[in-house]
């Protein structure tokens, strides 16, 4: 039974720990119901239940996308979200991608490692 006490008070730790550090970075123009500042106070101060507090009440809300949407600058795209045809785009620059596709730099290269050629 002592281990199970023990446990209790352990999840309680991580979760307080975490929720003060989620608090701490979140942006304070998204923090919910109360200012930033207070929120890490009620974190602080209540430790049995300020967690859950940020957690249900004061932890920004994920918006939902809604299917056909283009994703907004903060929503993640993964890799299933790519089509292929946008990298064989040509890019409009009269510049080479990289060094490696820049036939002169190629060139001096290739006279650094072997000037004898």
């Amino acid at each position: 039974m002592v281990w199970l006490g023990g446990l209790i008070t352990l999840v309680s730790i991580v979760l307080w720990v975490y929720a003060f550090f989620d608090a701490l970075t979140t942006p304070a123009q998204e923090a919910r119901n109360l200012p930033k500042i207070l929120w890490l106070v009620v974190i602080a101060l209540f430790v049995p239940v300020g967690w859950i507090l940020w957690f249900f009440l004061g932890r920004p809300r994920k918006t939902a996308s809604v299917p056909g949407d283009a994703p907004t600058p903060t929503q993640a795209v993964s890799a299933d979200d790519l089509d292929p045809s946008d990298f064989s785009e040509p890019s409009g620059s009269p510049h080479p991608l990289g060094p490696d596709d820049d036939p002169e730099f190629l060139r001096r290269l290739n006279r650094r490692i072997d000037p004898e050629d």
